[in-house]
């Protein structure tokens, strides 16, 4: 019978502070007349009220309990992956959307977390201001607090709306990641087992 564990408490990190969104609008406005346009004029009167909730909703998203587990024990060696988890973010140099397509995979140790857990865990550090690189090496690190795992490793890949919109405007680049947990990246043969079970979860080709 399965049974409900608690999970280690997170690491100690500051609160991020209130977003002011009286000042998110008259500075998105400012924005609109620095850009020469009239804020007043139909189609951007609101713009400022929508980029403020925009940015409220967005880095305010909550993303529900992630540290619910349950006992595991076996005789032989398991892995666990999910795939197809896509979400959203927001590049911390323009400020401009990405989105990425992950699959996270662990061998659990004692517990093992229940499966929507690892979609939350995504989505909860995806929405903040982010570098696809860290955010997978975030995801992997809760995942191994969660679960008690040194084993851990996450694929991802993205669409960068910074790499389309403007510089290089480079349309139809994918950009693909792979953080492995420190302990894992040095054993190879553990490194090849959660890549098969990440294939058949649908990613890490």
């Amino acid at each position: 019978m399965n049974t409900t564990l608690t999970a280690p408490a997170a690491p100690a990190a500051g609160p991020r502070a209130p977003i002011d969104t009286a000042a998110v609008e008259t500075l998105v406005h400012q924005l609109l007349v620095a850009l020469g346009e009239d804020p007043a004029r139909p189609g951007l009167a609101e713009t400022p009220v929508r980029v403020a909730r925009f940015f409220t909703e967005f880095l305010g998203h909550e993303a529900g309990t992630t540290d619910t587990t349950f006992e595991y024990q076996a005789e032989g060696e398991g892995c666990v992956a999910v795939g197809g988890i896509r979400t959203a973010s927001l590049c911390e140099h323009h400020l401009m959307p990405f989105t990425v397509e992950a699959v996270v995979a662990y061998a659990p140790a004692n517990r093992v977390l229940g499966l929507s857990k690892l979609v939350r865990i995504v989505h909860r550090h995806a929405h903040k201001l982010q570098l696809q690189e860290r955010l997978g090496a975030e995801i992997a690190e809760d995942v191994a607090r969660l679960a008690g795992s040194k084993q851990v490793a996450v694929w991802m890949v993205g669409d960068h709306s910074c790499m389309v919109a403007r510089g290089v405007r480079a349309h139809g680049t994918r950009t693909a990641t792979e953080y492995l947990l420190k302990p894992l990246a040095a054993d190879t043969a553990a490194v090849e087992r959660l890549r098969r079970v990440a294939v058949l979860a649908g990613g890490a080709r």
